[in-house]
């Protein structure tokens, strides 16, 4: 098992939801994830805030653990 970063987007007018995958780093654990969403809030999000500069209402930060293909 590992664990990714998602990240989560409201917009203002709608109650449509975007959610986005992190891929450039996976974690080994869950404290370990939420460690580096701590130090690093900013750049994850620095780029959806460039995307959606007017419409962005609010965000969400989290991890999810993910299972490896079985070999």
């Amino acid at each position: 098992m590992y664990w990714v970063i998602t990240i989560m987007l409201m917009f203002h007018g709608t109650d449509a939801l975007i959610e986005r995958e992190y891929k450039l780093k996976q974690f080994d654990d869950d404290w370990s994830c939420h460690k580096f969403i701590y130090e690093n809030k900013i750049e994850l999000l620095k780029q959806h805030i460039i995307d959606y500069p007017n419409q962005l209402k609010s965000f969400e930060l989290y991890c999810e653990s993910r299972y490896g293909e079985e070999v």
